[in-house]
């Protein structure tokens, strides 16, 4: 059985794309959908409703950080696998069927991602190696046409050199998109609360790996709409200050 767990506030334009790819991604396993709504006001409940009537939806009374809401899902989840998944994407047919075979073929992982491309199919390159303060700060406040001299360190840090075309172990995993062995993530205690947004799949990972291995599948591509320009803003860039604060005073700090 595959639990797919996703969180919304304020996403029904974006479900209206995913539900559909995921039901018909689907079909051919036992599966269920767990949604935590995060006090959503634009109609989400009742438009899962309509196209899922099965899904298991929680309703939150005041609204909650990613980690915090996925945890709800966690709890409820009763599939062997779990996918942690952002509601902004789009789901391959056969995407499911990969997965379970290449989490056979390699038992000793805990974890997997794949290929996660922008719309017009390019990669986001979103597979991490573990985040040194000097990689966050450049890629957080440096425009792009000033990164050049550290292109090669930023690469470095995306897995560049490593490769998108196979099979890795990945330290970092996007928490937009994590196929997971359920009783593994709750093995590991689930996401850290603390963590508003942001880091909290740093973290997640990390745990995960003290326990098995997290890896990248190449043969599967999905779609991510990413509106990262929203999160720029002084708002999330503090929740961002501050998350990255509590991982590494929790892991200890590497500079560079």
């Amino acid at each position: 059985m595959i639990s797919v767990a996703l969180v919304s506030h304020n996403n029904r334009k974006d479900l209206e794309r995913l539900l559909p790819s995921l039901l018909s991604a689907l079909k051919d396993f036992k599966n269920e959908i767990l949604v935590v709504d995060n006090c959503s006001t634009d109609g989400t409940l009742s438009f899962i409703k309509s196209v899922c009537p099965d899904a298991v939806v929680t309703l939150n009374r005041k609204r909650r950080g990613y980690g915090a809401n996925q945890n709800q899902n966690i709890e409820k989840a009763r599939g062997q696998f779990i996918v942690l998944m952002n509601p902004d994407m789009v789901v391959p047919e056969k995407i499911f069927h990969k997965l379970t075979a290449f989490m056979a073929d390699h038992p000793e992982a805990g974890m997997a991602t794949c290929m996660i491309c922008n719309e017009d199919g390019t990669c986001q390159f979103l597979n991490k190696r573990e985040p040194a303060v000097f990689d966050l700060l450049v890629r957080r406040f440096l425009p792009v046409r000033l990164r050049g001299p550290f292109r090669k360190r930023l690469d470095a840090y995306e897995m560049r050199d490593a490769g998108y075309d196979r099979v890795v172990d990945v330290p970092f995993v996007s928490g937009s998109f994590m196929f997971a062995r359920t009783s593994l993530i709750r093995e590991a205690g689930g996401f850290d609360e603390r963590f508003f947004m942001y880091f909290e799949d740093v973290d997640l990972c990390r745990r995960v790996r003290q326990k098995s291995r997290a890896m990248y599948c190449p043969d599967v591509k999905i779609i991510h709409r990413w509106e990262r320009a929203s999160h720029k803003s002084i708002k999330w860039t503090i929740v961002f200050g501050m998350s990255a604060f509590k991982y590494y005073y929790k892991w200890g700090v590497r500079l560079f």
